[in-house]
């Protein structure tokens, strides 16, 4: 059984929004309503490109930044269920509206990194004055529930064909989110997938609406332990799902 699950990363691998903790790094008081103004007008990211800009003007360095998203903690269990995915052969991504610098740093803090076979996210990379920059991963317009500069569900099935043309099939494919970006691939997921939406998030309130027209099996969360419990149960030992 060849599984292939999808991360978020924010409130899902961990738990906080790394761009909200880096933001608190500096007063309310330093960031002008123009900034605040951006995210409404010009994204997330946009508005987060300056927000790094008021840090660097604020001498708040890059190693504070990468020491405050290191001791973000990880939802319970999520290290023990990386673990448990790399022991079972599976493919493990990550897919976020986050940044390289944040999730990458993170991971290898956790000695995460070689549990993970990619990572899709926002790129980004300290200068030599020690700005943060931060780029789109792409610019998009067709798919309406995903921001301009990141559908998940598209990189998901993206991913899934350049595994097939290098003759890498999966049996079953999960995603694991909690918030509105996280609709996009968990509509695109089959019969036999796996949505994994965390309790108290917005993800299941959607997607247990009566109106909600998604086909793969969904499963809410509170910790990792609940999803490790169900891959145990439904993919690893249940053939139906062959």
């Amino acid at each position: 059984m060849k599984l292939l699950i999808a991360f978020d990363f924010d409130h899902t691998v961990v738990d906080a929004n790394t761009d909200i903790v880096v933001r608190k790094l500096v007063h309310d008081s330093k960031i002008p309503d123009s900034t605040r103004e951006i995210s409404k007008k010009h994204g997330w990211t946009a508005y987060m490109r300056e927000i790094f800009k008021i840090l660097r003007r604020n001498d708040v360095t890059p190693k504070k930044i990468v020491e405050s998203v290191q001791k973000i903690p990880p939802v319970s269990g999520m290290v023990e269920l990386f673990k448990f995915l790399k022991c079972n052969n599976c493919d493990v991504i990550i897919i976020s509206d986050s940044n390289s610098v944040f999730i990458s740093d993170w991971l290898k803090h956790y000695g995460l990194s070689d549990h993970v076979s990619a990572v899709f996210t926002n790129p980004a990379y300290f200068d030599e004055s020690n700005l943060l920059h931060i780029e789109m991963y792409h610019e998009q317009h067709s798919c309406k529930l995903s921001a301009i500069n990141l559908c998940k569900g598209a990189i998901l099935e993206q991913y899934i064909s350049d595994q097939s043309d290098k003759g890498v099939s999966f049996d079953v494919i999960a995603f694991v989110g909690d918030g509105n970006n996280d609709l996009c691939p968990s509509l695109r997921l089959k019969e036999k997938d796996l949505i994994f939406a965390r309790e108290g998030y917005v993800l299941k309130d959607i997607l247990t609406k009566p109106e909600s027209d998604h086909k793969a099996s969904l499963h809410s969360w509170s910790t990792a332990y609940d999803i490790k419990k169900v891959l145990s149960s439904q993919v690893f030992h249940n053939t139906d799902l062959m």
